[in-house]
């Protein structure tokens, strides 16, 4: 019944449930949901977080 339920998308699957945790803990606080699977957020939010900072300052050894 289960699998049933997770094929017609009633029920999320693990990989989903793992995404839908790591939203819960967003960074930014401008992230929302629109649609399924559609995301919005400001862009000084995005690049404000810390995976994004740790990401520039890579780009820059390499740039510099």
């Amino acid at each position: 019944m289960i699998r049933i339920l997770t094929f017609l998308g009633l029920i999320p699957t693990n990989e989903e449930r793992e995404i839908l945790k790591h939203l819960r803990k967003k960074e930014a606080s401008s992230m929302k949901v629109v649609g399924r699977g559609t995301l919005i957020m400001d862009a000084a939010d995005a690049r404000s977080t810390k995976k994004s900072r740790e990401f520039i300052s890579k780009i820059d050894k390499i740039v510099d």
